[in-house]
């Protein structure tokens, strides 16, 4: 009972700002940020115009599987030399995804890899859902997004390697 007691007893000052000082640790600030091991090898940025444009064609509107809002186009991308593997498929030994609100489930989203970009009709096609694209975000994500991308490494199956910080929902 007295522990009990104890585990439920409001924390003190001393213990609020140990816990402040870990979670700022541990939250990431920066795309980058969720990288911290491996990094000579691995890579999480803002997709540059050249990755994009290397997934530009032309859409045929139809059903769509939710809106994203307050989008990100990020790039995961392997510093490695390029791998047979993927030959072809991956242009410049990166992978695009979007990463904003879903307007259907009110919080955040991170799709599967972007195979096609329709700038103009506004639509990506992932490797399993077609996405339209509500308001684009501006620069680095917020928190928010930084987490639910570092709980989808996890869930992804690259998180440890990577390091990106251990969240999950």
């Amino acid at each position: 009972m007295a522990d009990d007691a104890q585990r439920n007893a409001p924390l003190g000052a001393t213990d609020r700002i140990g816990l402040r000082e870990a979670l700022e640790k541990m939250i990431p600030r920066s795309l980058d940020d969720v990288v911290r091991a491996n990094r000579d090898r691995f890579q999480i940025g803002l997709a540059t115009a050249a990755e994009a444009a290397a997934r530009a064609a032309r859409i045929a509107p139809a059903c769509t599987r939710d809106t994203i809002e307050v989008w990100r186009i990020i790039a995961f991308r392997s510093l490695d030399p390029p791998n047979d593997i993927d030959a072809g498929e991956v242009p410049g030994n990166s992978l695009l995804s979007l990463l904003g609100q879903s307007s259907r489930m009110k919080r955040g989203w991170i799709t599967s890899q972007i195979m096609q970009i329709d700038f103009e009709n506004r639509l990506v096609q992932t490797r399993n859902s077609l996405y339209a694209l509500g308001v684009e975000g501006a620069g680095e994500p917020p928190a928010d997004d930084l987490i639910h991308l570092s709980a989808a490494c996890h869930i992804w199956g690259f998180g440890d390697l990577i390091g990106a910080p251990a969240f999950f929902y």
